[in-house]
């Protein structure tokens, strides 16, 4: 692997990772009710979703998706409806603010690592990034499989770091200024966007 472009791709994976999106707003969500050691499973089931998604592109599957209009605008609408889902319910729902102990075991890991994992899996910005970088990166000279394994376990490893930031971030934030009611209302405004974000998809050209 030409490691000058790995390290190109580590850098526009960087800036992609860090902006503002779906997987950072739920991570700090998540962080601000029950906490940043609490969200571990959260941070892991994300970095999973992305893993299946670059192997998918790896695979050459997603090639296949691309060259289908229907496949396509049926992948789009998976994430469309998730992303759509969780805002709907951020609005329509209510959850306790685990600043008491006693109530961290409201949400188990298991529903936060699936929530994770899907959000990521069915987004299809991650899959466009996989196809926009890869064939940038990879030299075609050499075997694929490891070069593509360094670059999806990098894309993930940062992903890791970033939303392990965020979370700590917003644990640090809410035990000094978080209330039920700020956390309602901060709620509230995560719900408007993601919605936000569906709609963002549901327009956004392929």
């Amino acid at each position: 692997m030409n490691w000058m472009l790995w390290a190109s791709f580590a850098a526009v994976s960087v800036v992609n990772i860090v902006t503002p999106g779906p997987a950072n707003l739920n991570t700090v969500r998540r962080a601000v009710q029950l906490g940043g050691k609490r969200v571990i499973p959260t941070i892991f089931g994300n970095a999973l979703g992305l893993a299946v998604g670059g192997a998918v592109c790896a695979a050459g599957i997603a090639s296949f998706v691309l060259a289908s209009d229907m496949l396509w605008t049926l992948f789009r609408w998976v994430g469309v409806a998730y992303l759509a889902w969780l805002g709907f319910r951020l609005l329509t729902k209510a959850d306790a603010l685990g600043l008491d102990e006693a109530l961290h075991g409201s949400v188990g890991a298991k529903t936060l690592f699936l929530e994770a994992f899907l959000l990521a899996a069915t987004n299809p910005k991650a899959l466009l990034f996989y196809m926009a970088l890869f064939p940038q990166a990879l030299d075609p000279q050499l075997d694929l499989v490891p070069q593509a394994s360094i670059l999806i376990l990098t894309y993930c490893a940062l992903s890791v770091a970033s939303l392990s930031i965020y979370s700590a971030l917003a644990h640090m934030l809410r035990s000094r200024f978080m209330s039920q009611t700020r956390y309602n209302r901060f709620r509230q405004f995560s719900g408007v966007l993601l919605l936000g974000f569906a709609g963002k998809l549901l327009l956004g050209s392929r």
